[in-house]
């Protein structure tokens, strides 16, 4: 699979199925990470790779209660040594080309896993202190976010995207970029248009988990209900066999 073939089939992957990742391929996406490109090549940054159970599950419930992410079998969090980019370059590196770096290696080894077949998922939405004690990173340090890693188990559709000529532009800015056709409005429905397909997923999903939940909560009373309808049948279907007899 080439760069751009992986760049194109990358997906954020939430259901994994339940087998293990092979060491070899952690360790390539690792190295892809190590090769990401940093601020005055700092490389201020560490992967702390989990594949305990019970660590998995603190750090789900850490990342807003995203429970799906205990059936990825490898968790790697990725910690950002801000005193190191603070020596270096200040507040602005510790504000921001920490988080700039760390962002870079994570999209390189996302772009790696999906090369060896796996499917992987950044999930940014952390409590930090409580990520952080549960891998035990010490002072200068922060988790900047959590990569899942594992087998994937639904194969998603690419997300809706902006096409190309409205986010680009040449040797003008963004203002003058409007004088072509590319207007205000023009981006403003699409807009529109993402917020109402996203809308539309989170309805069908949660109409999925809504009938799913009524069939299990039914479930045993329809089970009662086709037992009655079979007895109230026997005693009609004995009457027939009776008047069939005579």
């Amino acid at each position: 699979m080439d760069v751009f073939e992986a760049i194109r089939n990358r997906r954020s992957i939430r259901k994994y199925l339940d087998l293990p990742v092979e060491w070899d391929k952690v360790g390539s996406v690792l190295e892809a990470g190590r090769l990401a490109p940093s601020s005055g090549n700092l490389q201020a940054w560490k992967f702390v790779v989990v594949r305990d159970l019970k660590k998995r599950k603190d750090l789900a419930e850490a990342a807003a209660q995203q429970f799906w992410m205990e059936q990825a079998p490898v968790h790697i969090v990725i910690v950002g040594v801000f005193n190191k980019h603070q020596r270096f370059f200040g507040d602005r590196g510790k504000d921001l080309y920490m988080i700039q770096d760390c962002a870079m290696a994570a999209m390189q080894m996302m772009i790696a896993a999906t090369a060896l077949g796996l499917g992987s998922c950044f999930v940014s939405a952390i409590n930090e202190e409580r990520v952080g004690s549960t891998i035990l990173i010490r002072g200068g340090a922060r988790p900047m976010g959590i990569l899942t890693l594992g087998y994937a188990a639904e194969t998603p559709k690419m997300p809706l995207r902006y096409r190309l000529e409205n986010i680009s532009y040449l040797e003008v800015d963004a203002g003058l970029a409007y004088v072509h056709g590319y207007t205000p409005g023009r981006i403003a429905d699409f807009d529109d248009s993402v917020s109402n397909w996203r809308f539309a997923q989170r309805g069908i999903s949660y109409v999925k988990q809504a009938v799913e939940d009524i069939d299990k909560a039914t479930k045993e009373k329809r089970k009662g209900l086709l037992q009655k309808l079979v007895e109230k049948a026997k005693p009609k279907e004995k009457q027939k066999e009776e008047k069939h007899r005579k």
